[in-house]
């Protein structure tokens, strides 16, 4: 195939941000084009093609992946079908998208990352987190470069209030559509390790204050943990502290920002209002502008048809997450589930 020709793509499972940015972002893609949508019935379908300008539409997501005229699959449903959907795509030879987060859990990680290492010419990403960005690029350009000394503290609070309906339940509360993934313990997983990298070792506890909810008159047993509190030691010596909760009653609480002590300054990332703080040592926290050199906007697609683009030709091809990246934060997600059962810290490099 030239590389001069679209990247065609079939796309599996159109909901809520595949609709609202992966396939309008797709559409500002010369290089690309949406050829046909799988969704969840034959109505929806149509729905999404008509409301998209997607010329086809396919009623099994198998025969879509299966199609000769497709260069890449882009997976938009739960995780727990990205593993059998991801491995399908690669071996049909397929580049392969997954919507956030990588699967159910580490056993299917694993199955996805061998797949990978044995079709090293296929490129495989997992959508990231928008609030990795803008600032990213600053904050790794900040501790590469010692602004803040030797990292010796991470703090780390999510906590809203999604969980708190008794009587509704998301899928992400849902431990056969989530599998491990608990609140966004995984959205923060990815990050933690893209800025400061991976636990070392690691103990968790959790909690489910309100273990059922009435829907649609039935009492159903809530699985997935609604509070998450974890301490560890990360591989670079710096100890780490998360807090996770989704059943938040007041206005106030609702908070999603990280901290990054060193021994030189602070760094703080308030996600809910995109700002970036700074404080060198013996000063207060204040308000950074960010260079625009080192602000980048989240595009997500692009990334990806660029990269197949180099693949295309055999030139190397870099995203962030791929698998490889993704497998890491699901090792971190399975030592928090083990650690909580087994009540001792684990470490992460036994696993």
């Amino acid at each position: 195939m030239q590389n001069n020709q679209k990247i065609r793509i079939g796309f599996i499972g159109a909901g809520g941000i595949c609709k609202s940015r992966h396939l309008p972002g797709l559409a500002k893609c010369e290089d690309a084009q949406v050829v046909a949508v799988c969704n969840r019935s034959k109505e929806s379908s149509e729905k999404v093609a008509a409301e998209f300008g997607i010329p086809e539409i396919e009623t099994d997501w198998m025969k879509l992946i299966e199609r000769d005229d497709l260069d890449a699959i882009f997976i938009g449903t739960w995780p727990y079908m990205h593993k059998e959907m991801a491995i399908a795509a690669l071996h049909a030879d397929k580049h392969c998208f997954c919507q956030a987060r990588m699967c159910c859990d580490l056993n299917e990680a694993r199955q996805m990352l061998q797949t990978v290492q044995n079709k090293p010419g296929l490129v495989n990403m997992i959508c990231p987190p928008p609030h990795r960005m803008p600032f990213e690029p600053w904050i790794k350009h900040s501790l590469a470069d010692g602004l803040i000394g030797e990292l010796t503290f991470v703090e780390l609070r999510s906590t809203g209030s999604a969980n708190i309906n008794p009587n509704a339940m998301t899928w992400r509360e849902q431990v056969e559509y989530s599998g491990e993934q608990v609140l966004a313990m995984g959205i923060y997983a990815e990050t933690l390790n893209a800025w400061v990298g991976p636990y070392e070792t690691l103990a968790a506890n959790v909690s489910t204050p309100m273990g059922t909810k009435t829907i649609d008159g039935k009492e159903v047993e809530v699985k997935i943990p609604q509070v998450v509190s974890i301490t560890g030691q990360l591989a670079n010596g710096a100890v780490c502290h998360e807090h996770h909760m989704g059943i938040a009653v007041d206005k106030s609480t609702p908070v999603n920002e990280v901290t990054l002590f060193g021994t030189e300054g602070t760094i703080r990332h308030a996600f809910l209002s995109g700002e970036i703080y700074y404080a060198p040592k013996g000063q207060p926290l204040a308000k950074v502008d960010v260079p625009a050199e080192l602000i980048e906007d989240w595009q997500v697609e692009s990334d990806f048809i660029n990269a197949v683009k180099l693949a295309r030709v055999g030139k190397p091809w870099q995203v962030s997450p791929d698998f490889v990246e993704g497998h890491q934060y699901m090792v971190k997600v399975h030592a928090v589930h083990d650690s909580a059962r087994l009540g001792r810290a684990i470490n992460l490099v036994t696993l």
